[in-house]
């Protein structure tokens, strides 16, 4: 059992044969104003045994509205500006390793501590991603590629696994990128059926039937609308970005509801047909969705508090709908739920959770993610982490393909190379004997 990262094996110094990695997961969200990290513990004997995960460290840094605000315009803008992506990728890059060196500072780590870092980022649009081939600058010179994954391993010294998968294995023909969920491989119980409730920027909710071995379609995660986006873009809107956000609840609690505007969005928008995109935070800037909600209020006349109030009943009630509308589509009619664990920034904020919980069945038990082991707030780090091991797995037993040019950190699929790269893989294919891994199928977390 992990007591805290000091518990972790220095590189190279493991049991012979056996998995002991240490990994610093890394998401930022779409809306890009803050990125949560989460240090972790992996230790495996055998491949056919069940990965043992314990949670060492959590926190949360600040993104500088400055450099938000450089990163948003800069993604708005490059469509139309090849070279905003260069601009885009060493920002990033930059923002994600002075976050990882503010968290090795504040919890007296070094870049030695880690194997892996695994980072994602929501709000990065698939367009924006490198190419092999320079794009020419105005003055007609080849700009430097470096994608912001490279950036990082270049800055910290640190593997570094981006690109990550939301999910985890294709599940049907319909959508082959459709696969299941990493909540799945936490959350799942032997007889239980149960919901993972992730209240984020936006809000995604999976469906987790037990693991009784009954033959079942692949249970779905939905991205069904906004979580706490549009409740911290009122609050900065309201503070006069004094406050950026209302995670617990207090400021809306002040305020009313109006009940009228919270029908009237929600009618106007049906999240179950028109999914926000995860950069989102790109299309926020300017007017948008919540400012139009916001400038209705004030026509109304009505109070800040009595604002976020509203908006934050329209992702309560969003969420409510939502769910129903999942668990009555995808839960046998004879199946309920027994249990479902609120997760995320927005798990905190009492105005949503006393609302759903109001209206929901009161056989249904709420639950905080941490009465499994890991931290609400860092569950998306968490999944970023273990979905990095798994991309990890995979690249060390397979022979380089090719590089980026002119990398000092060669690009393996969605792996820049550290440091500690060969040290690392040794590990790695003593532990597989060489041989491809499957995905992993069981998880152990290990509590303090």
């Amino acid at each position: 059992m992990a007591g805290s990262a000091e518990d972790s094996n220095p590189l190279g110094k493991h049991n012979e044969n056996s998995l002991d990695l240490t990994v610093l997961g890394l998401c930022s969200g779409a809306a890009l104003d803050g990125v949560s990290c989460a240090l972790l513990r992996y230790r495996q004997r055998r491949p056919n045994e069940p990965l043992r995960m314990s949670m060492l460290k959590h926190e949360e840094t600040d993104v500088p509205l400055r450099l938000r605000t450089q990163i948003l315009n800069l993604l708005r803008d490059h469509p139309k500006n090849p070279n905003a992506m260069v601009r885009v990728h060493n920002l990033l890059g930059y923002m994600y390793s002075t976050s990882v060196k503010c968290f090795l500072g504040n919890n007296g780590l070094s870049e030695d501590d880690i194997h892996l870092i695994a980072a994602r980022a929501d709000s990065i649009p698939p367009s924006v991603a490198p190419q092999l081939h320079p794009i020419l600058s105005i003055d007609g010179v080849s700009p430097v590629l470096k994608s912001w994954t490279a950036v990082v391993a270049a800055e910290t010294n640190v593997t570094t696994a981006s690109n990550l998968p939301i999910t985890r294995r294709p599940v049907n023909e319909i959508d082959p990128t459709a696969g299941s969920p990493i909540d799945s491989l936490f959350v799942q119980h032997p007889t239980k059926f149960r919901v993972c409730v992730t209240i984020m920027d936006l809000l995604t909710i999976t469906i987790i039937p037990p693991a009784d071995g009954r033959p079942r379609v692949a249970p779905p995660s939905s991205v069904c609308g906004p979580g706490t986006i549009f409740i911290d873009y009122t609050m900065r809107y309201a503070t006069s970005n004094r406050i950026q956000n209302d995670y617990d609840g207090a400021y809306g609690s002040k305020g009313i509801v109006n009940h009228a505007v919270v029908d009237r969005v929600l009618e106007s928008n049906d999240y179950s047909l028109r999914v926000p995109p995860l950069h989102i935070a790109t299309e926020m800037f300017g007017h948008h969705e919540a400012q139009s909600v916001i400038e209705e209020c004030l026509f109304l006349g009505m109070t800040d508090h009595d604002t976020v109030a509203t908006i934050t009943r329209i992702t309560a009630e969003n969420l409510v709908r939502q769910y129903r509308r999942l668990v009555a589509a995808y839960c046998p009619p004879d199946q309920k739920v027994d249990e479902i664990f609120i997760c995320g920034t927005g798990a905190r904020n009492t105005d949503i959770v006393d609302y759903m919980e109001e209206v929901l069945p009161a056989e249904v038990i709420t639950r905080p993610l941490d009465d499994i082991g890991i931290p609400g707030e860092a569950k998306e780090a968490v999944c970023c982490a273990h979905l990095g091991l798994e991309a990890l797995l995979k690249h060390a037993v397979k022979e380089d393909g090719p590089f980026e040019q002119g990398l000092q950190n060669p690009i393996i699929g969605a792996v820049a190379k550290g440091t500690h790269w060969e040290t690392v893989k040794e590990q790695l294919m003593r532990f597989s004997d060489g041989e491809e891994l499957p995905a992993v199928q069981r998880v152990v977390i290990e509590k303090k």
